[in-house]
């Protein structure tokens, strides 16, 4: 009875305004295997430190937020920052990436058909294809490219090919706040659809395109400084991390 409602009312932790799932990669599945079997459709947002810095700053962006299912903890920086401000910090990071290749699991194990929608042209079906290579029995409903109008009838004519692909399970990466903002937007012509998730660049990793850190990176939480190494444009967002884990 207690597992079934930890189930039903998971534990999150308050930091900076959002609240974080705050489970392991274990009770992760537990939790998106019952909403995907219990649930009209769940909807999963993966902020880091450089987002939560963003909804810091402007409330449009925090209520975006806040209209997620769950909030997944994606980098040391939310948990750092939940040793400082939250009444009981965070005990886990759930990288997005990973938590996303979770779903993929069970959409195999269970036979829920899956959608890739964003990256450049092409990524998004070489994503799907190193998955169903992962993750064998892996059903690819459909891929489209992430350059197209997500208000006009571009968007309206994508909406279409996804209702008939079958797909129950729609995987996002457009960018944030591009990807939140699609999900939302859409979530209810797309009845058909238990889960969306917001996976940011998920798809250029797996696809080979970019090449997530090393197991030492990621095992001291340092993951964020290797995507500031591969891609130094990204050294400006470091005040407002800063700003994010460390201040008041």
């Amino acid at each position: 009875m207690t597992h079934a409602l930890s189930l039903l009312a998971p534990p999150t932790v308050s930091v900076r305004g959002l609240a974080f799932l705050d489970a392991n990669c274990q009770q992760l599945t537990a939790l998106l295997s019952h909403r995907l079997q219990k649930c009209r459709s769940t909807v999963i947002f993966t902020p880091n430190a450089k987002i939560g810095a963003d909804a810091q700053r402007d409330p449009h962006l925090h209520d975006l937020l806040c209209r997620a299912d769950l909030l997944l903890p994606d980098g040391a920086g939310v948990l750092l920052a939940s040793r400082r401000c939250a009444s009981r910090p965070l005990r886990y990071r759930l990288p997005g990436i990973e938590a996303g290749e979770r779903v993929l699991l069970l959409a195999a194990a269970y036979g829920y058909p899956v959608y890739f929608l964003g990256g450049q042209d092409g990524v998004a079906a070489a994503a799907a294809g190193q998955m169903q290579q992962m993750f064998p029995g892996l059903l690819v409903a459909g891929c489209h490219h992430g350059y197209f109008d997500t208000t006009g009838q571009p968007n309206d004519h994508i909406l279409q090919h996804i209702a008939a692909s079958g797909a129950e399970i729609v995987l996002v990466c457009l960018g944030f706040p591009a990807q939140e903002k699609w999900i939302l937007r859409n979530r209810d012509a797309l009845s058909s659809v238990r889960l969306f998730m917001g996976l940011g660049g998920s798809f250029d990793v797996w696809a080979g395109k970019l090449r997530r850190a090393p197991a030492f990176f990621r095992a001291v939480h340092m993951e964020w400084l290797w995507r500031m190494l591969l891609e130094p444009h990204r050294l400006s967002q470091l005040p407002s991390m800063l700003h994010y884990v460390f201040g008041k």
